[in-house]
């Protein structure tokens, strides 16, 4: 039995997961690698007719199956046709690649090569526990409620990380500057932090910077007095105002001009507003999150933003990653989604395929989360129109991927290939795309860092290589 010299930290295993050995000794050391890594509860087998008769009657999370044991393709099949299906890992070795590849085509979600690694065990039933809770029969409004941040969704970690973030920033009143792609959901993070603060009850105040006019900028957030410039017919609140009490969403702010800038400042460390034309000062009460998609750190560099605001600003940082980043989310996203627009539109629940949703993970939607919604959107009015499951050829007409050639004549021919001579091309073309940069390739074939610089020692790859 191999474990790793520095286990990975793992959160805990939050579930039921079924072990099928035939070789107790090895099932035993398996057994312990769970639960010494918090797993609710480890259900044994020995025999495949025990392990049959477990599968079929047991409520289980996970299944994990040697299936070099006698009747191991079998316990695989059981647990892939039970309803829902079971999220299946498996066991094999050098020695039974052709196996090994006939269960992943069956369904199997992830393989452990023995000996086993603890880290790559883990990193597989966490990845399966992951199918299993996005794929569940629940509803998408269920999943929603217990996967959410109001109307933030997800599950991975990144989003994880951006939830704890929301959390501890919160309570207080210090300034948040929220950064992230366009599409990312930064005003979503912004609502977040104002419905969990002490000034909930109060307004929730947003303004886009770019699209205030250079000439109406201090007039729209500070407000003026009558005759203060022409067209200024009557007295008229800023948002400042507006949102005492409460808090103001300056989404990027990077577009706000220098001499808005400049009063912005003096807004923040006063707290007071003076409107256009007048000459008291007004007290305002205001939490002020600011967002951005441009790298303001560069913008100040360039003398186009002022390094004090950003300062003032930057007292609390919520980076929002990208959807390329938390892939795994895209199917709870998708679901999540495809459920709410059926409701809107009254029709029946969608149906959306696992292997449809696995296509549309393989974009890297540079709209993020914004382009996936009106993309599932689309999705559920061809669906609705042709009165018909999505398939893959509805996800195929609205992604700019090459899309699955089914003709036969267009085909290459089958070259047969070992499974970890797959594997080492694999890893060497992940690390050719990230420019030998090896955390950043581990993190995007799902392996621990240590499994891939393990394997590239297995596979006799040399520093220079890469």
């Amino acid at each position: 039995m191999q474990t790793s010299s520095s286990p990975i930290a793992y959160a805990p295993l939050l579930g039921r997961v079924f072990v099928a050995d035939s070789n107790p000794k090895h099932l035993a050391i398996v057994t312990q690698i769970l639960r010494e890594n918090g797993c609710d509860e480890v259900v044994e087998a020995t025999d495949d007719t025990v392990a049959e008769r477990l599968l079929k009657t047991q409520s289980l999370d996970v299944a994990v199956i040697d299936i070099k044991m006698p009747g191991g393709m079998q316990l695989l099949r059981t647990a892939i046709r039970l309803t829902p299906p079971l999220p299946v890992v498996i066991f094999t070795s050098y020695t039974s690649v052709k196996q090994a590849v006939q269960a992943m085509r069956l369904g199997a979600v992830d393989y452990v090569i023995k000996p086993v690694d603890a880290n790559d065990l883990l990193t597989a039933v966490h990845r399966a526990l992951e199918r299993k809770r996005v794929f569940d029969p629940v509803s998408a409004r269920q999943m929603e409620e217990k996967t959410g941040f109001g109307e933030l969704l997800g599950t991975s970690r990144a989003m994880q990380a951006v939830f704890d973030q929301i959390r501890r920033a919160a309570p207080f009143k210090s300034t948040v500057l929220i950064t992230g792609e366009s599409g990312t959901g930064k005003e979503l993070v912004a609502s977040a932090v104002h419905s969990l603060s002490a000034v909930s009850n109060g307004p929730f105040v947003a303004i886009n910077c770019s699209a205030l006019p250079i000439e109406l900028a201090e007039s729209e957030l500070f407000g003026h007095e009558k005759g203060s410039f022409t067209g200024a017919t009557q007295d008229q609140q800023g948002l400042f105002e507006a949102a005492h009490d409460g808090t103001l969403f300056l989404d990027e702010i990077g577009d706000l001009e220098m001499q808005g800038q400049t009063k912005l400042l003096r807004v923040l460390e006063e707290q007071k507003v003076r409107r256009l034309g007048a000459t008291q000062l007004i007290d305002v009460n205001v939490r002020v999150v600011a967002a951005s998609n441009a790298n303001l750190t560069t913008a100040v560099k360039m003398g186009q933003f002022r390094e004090d605001l950003y300062y003032r600003l930057n007292v609390i940082h919520i980076p929002v990653p990208s959807l390329k980043d938390r892939k795994s989310d895209i199917p709870l996203l998708v679901r999540v989604f495809a459920e709410r627009f059926a409701e809107q539109n009254g029709i029946a629940p969608i149906e959306i395929a696992d292997r449809c949703l696995d296509r549309m993970a393989e974009y890297d939607w540079p709209g993020n989360v914004r382009e996936l919604k009106n993309a599932v959107e689309r999705l559920v009015i061809y669906a609705a129109d042709s009165n018909a499951a999505i398939s893959e050829q509805d996800i195929e007409s609205i992604l700019p991927i090459a899309p699955a050639n089914n003709s036969e004549s267009q085909q290459p021919d089958f070259v047969p290939r070992r499974l970890d001579e797959v594997e080492r091309e694999m890893i060497l073309d992940t690390l050719m795309h990230t420019g030998g940069n090896r955390t950043q390739g581990a993190a995007i074939l799902g392996i621990s860092l240590r499994t891939l610089q393990r394997k590239l020692i297995q596979y006799g790859v040399p520093p220079q290589k890469i």
